[in-house]
């Protein structure tokens, strides 16, 4: 694995970033065939030199040197400058020796792999591109074997080592297998886009059906969870209206007051649930206690809260690195719960929170001992507008919004409980520490 990145940053830089996969493979298919050309011009300078021919080296050396420059401009982010001097390189080299071919050495192949090169490299997007060097790879095939245009002339003692029998035939086995492994590499990452494109729609596809189903259930139960408590604060304003008791308007404008923070709630549920779907994660370096006493204490004002036992079991020193406003919402959800729920039957009610590590991943448990969750609710528990007890006063969006939260940062959420025992949420997020 480290040698792949190795590669990879040699080829392309060091850690760049390529938002499209195609945009990535295409610019390591150019790294690479700007490798390969250098491999394929030293592979020719020795079987150059072990039949006792130096009239190309300088050919070759043209197309090394054109080959680290193309992948330094590939490193620098110029992809079409270097496709284009990749393209210009090839084709002229495969033509220059071509036009010296007895026809007998399989030379013209390389003007077939010119014209899969450029389609791969341009792409349909540039395809204009593609095919102008499609057809400037048909046309020096013209000129060289139709006309024999020649623009570097060998002189007979040259011809006499070029076109010898058994340096024809060496040269034929080589080009062969050179245009052959090419090809196979060229059509292989073709493949390969097409693969991954078709992964990517379906994937797509499916997220979008699961959006569309969401989407309908989210409609249907935020309409009746918007609509439930402003009936119910209509009803409360009539009833104070018609009362001339100081104490009954107080009464009802306590109720009301619940209602309109159970709705606040609810709002702000559904921009923690917008957010999630649809703004990027940012990652940044945090410490995580300190992450965790602003959970606990912007539940200060919780009902119950004074009566709760909060057990921190975070390091002081643990620093992690990910999206430190999506981590804020899953804890609040979290120990929002376990504050909710809390056993009023028990002397000493406990909310914990620990971390450990576990392969690979920083795992956060929150415990409590409150009244637990009923084993047949605990398939549903993460479900949209899911409510396992009667005892329920939230939406039902905040264990889905910790669950989807969780799944966007790639990491999982699971949980224990037993009923009048208490709960254990456990997440765990991976590669978060330094």
């Amino acid at each position: 694995m480290r040698f792949k990145k190795i590669i990879r940053n040699f080829l392309i830089g060091k850690d760049k970033f390529i938002a499209s996969r195609a945009e990535y493979k295409s610019a390591m298919l150019r790294a690479q065939m700007a490798v390969t050309t250098t491999l394929v011009c030293l592979v020719y300078v020795g079987i150059d030199w072990v039949n006792g021919i130096t009239i190309f080296n300088y050919f070759y050396l043209l197309g090394v040197t054109v080959s680290v420059i193309s992948i330094l401009l590939n490193r620098k982010g110029h992809y079409q400058v270097t496709s284009v001097l990749l393209l210009v390189i090839a084709n002229f080299l495969a033509y220059i020796f071509a036009s010296n071919d007895t026809y007998r050495a399989g030379t013209y192949i390389f003007l077939i792999v010119c014209c899969l090169l450029a389609l791969a490299l341009f792409g349909y997007r540039y395809r204009p591109a593609a095919l102008f060097f499609c057809l400037i790879s048909a046309t020096l095939f013209v000129m060289s074997y139709v006309y024999e245009i020649k623009i570097f002339i060998l002189s007979p003692a040259q011809q006499a080592q070029v076109y010898g029998e058994e340096y024809v035939r060496i040269t034929f086995i080589t080009n062969f297998f050179i245009a052959t492994v090419l090809c196979v590499l060229i059509f292989f990452f073709l493949l390969n886009i097409n693969h991954h494109t078709e992964k990517e729609i379906l994937l797509k596809n499916e997220l979008l059906s699961k959006t569309n189903e969401e989407l309908d259930r989210f409609v249907y139960s935020a309409s009746h969870d918007l609509k439930a408590p402003l009936s119910s604060m209509r009803g409360l304003i009539e009833i104070a209206q018609r009362t001339d008791d100081p104490e009954e308007v107080k009464l009802c404008l306590g109720m009301m007051k619940t209602r309109i923070n159970n709705l606040d709630d609810f709002i702000l549920e559904i921009i923690d649930y917008s957010r999630n779907s649809r703004v990027e994660i940012k990652k940044e370096k945090f410490n995580l206690l300190d992450l965790v006493k602003e959970v606990v204490d912007s539940l200060r004002y919780a009902d119950g809260f004074e009566n709760i036992y909060f057990k921190l079991d975070v390091p002081v020193d643990l620093e992690v690195n990910s999206d430190r406003g999506r981590l804020k919402v899953v804890l609040n959800n979290l120990v929002g719960n376990s504050l909710k729920y809390n056993d009023a039957n028990k002397e000493e009610k406990l909310v914990e929170l620990k971390t450990s590590y576990q392969n690979n991943s920083l795992v956060i448990q929150v415990n409590d001992n409150g009244i637990g969750i009923a084993e047949e609710h605990q398939p549903k528990i993460f479900d949209m507008f899911y409510r396992a007890t009667e005892r329920s006063q939230g939406s039902g969006l905040g264990l889905y919004i910790a669950k989807e939260t969780i799944e966007k940062l790639g990491g999982k959420i699971s949980l224990t409980s037993k009923v009048g025992q208490g709960t254990n949420f456990s997440v765990a997020i991976p590669t978060l520490m330094n």
